[in-house]
């Protein structure tokens, strides 16, 4: 998360996108392979959330353009997406090792709430250094959004736990 400071608005409305998509991967992944209702029911829901949150973002990507540093964005995205599998989510390969073991729901979680309280992090950053007021209002929405995931997940995890 090193270096936010010097994002654009542009480039922060990017490589959020960026997350939500592998958020999105990651809960609909978990999803399918939970075994309990609980967790699928969670799980769906976050990986739909995160739909939405991308929906937001693609709103006001429009609105950050101007901000941004050059003109180049496709020789962003290549960093962007790595940005996003090392720094928030874990990678497909990295789930797909923690399904294996056992409690593997449990473990997922942890990984969730990792990553949710990572974004919440970078997303009230990137609200301190927005300049835009509008940006500013939408970053620090998101970070709580990010915080509510992951509230959510501590509270189910603990009801998991008592089973």
């Amino acid at each position: 998360m090193s270096g936010i400071e010097y994002y654009s608005g542009f480039e922060v409305v990017l490589a959020a996108m960026e997350v939500e998509k592998n958020g999105h991967r990651f809960y609909s992944t978990m999803a399918q392979k939970a075994t309990s209702e609980l967790a699928r029911e969670l799980f769906s829901w976050l990986a739909q959330d995160e739909v939405e949150h991308l929906r937001r973002l693609k709103a006001l990507e429009a609105s950050f353009k101007e901000s941004a540093l050059f003109d180049g964005v496709e020789e962003l995205l290549p960093y962007l997406r790595r940005f996003a599998d090392q720094e928030i989510f874990p990678s497909a390969e990295r789930l797909e090792a923690v399904l294996q073991q056992p409690e593997s729901e449990r473990a997922a979680m942890d990984l969730a709430i990792a990553a949710e309280d990572r974004f919440a992090a970078y997303f009230a950053k990137a609200a301190e250094h927005a300049r835009d007021p509008d940006g500013r209002a939408a970053f620090a929405w998101l970070a709580g959004e990010e915080r509510r995931h992951a509230a959510l997940l501590r509270e189910r995890q603990a009801r998991l736990a008592k089973r």
